[in-house]
């Protein structure tokens, strides 16, 4: 899975990437098994609690491996962006949910 970023944004890539967190994933769980995890949840707003109503999800990033690279097995930089489809002017700034995806998922912060 080394060198494998998966994302699906419909913003800016380049505010995914500004947004990136590191966290090491959960013992035991694949890069594939929690990158499919992340994604579910991330794209379904399932987390707990979950996310506020009226907003829509805008994209998710799981990139393996530390900021140079390494432990591409056990760790990754991931986004998960929503945002307020009702909100006033032509780009609406992303809200992150990062966090309290990855925690939901037992992912712990780097």
């Amino acid at each position: 899975m080394a060198g494998i970023a998966v994302f699906a944004i419909t913003g800016t890539l380049v505010q995914a990437m500004d947004s990136r967190l590191l966290y090491t994933i959960p013992k035991g769980e694949s890069m594939k098994g929690f990158t499919d995890c992340f994604e579910q949840t991330c794209t379904k707003g399932t987390w707990k609690p979950p996310p506020p109503r009226g907003l829509t999800f805008r994209g998710f990033l799981v990139e393996p491996g530390d900021y140079s690279g390494k432990n591409a097995d056990t760790e990754a930089k991931i986004v998960c962006s929503w945002y307020n489809a009702s909100a006033p002017g032509p780009s609406q700034p992303s809200i992150t949910f990062t966090a309290q995806v990855a925690e939901y998922l037992g992912a712990t912060k780097t």
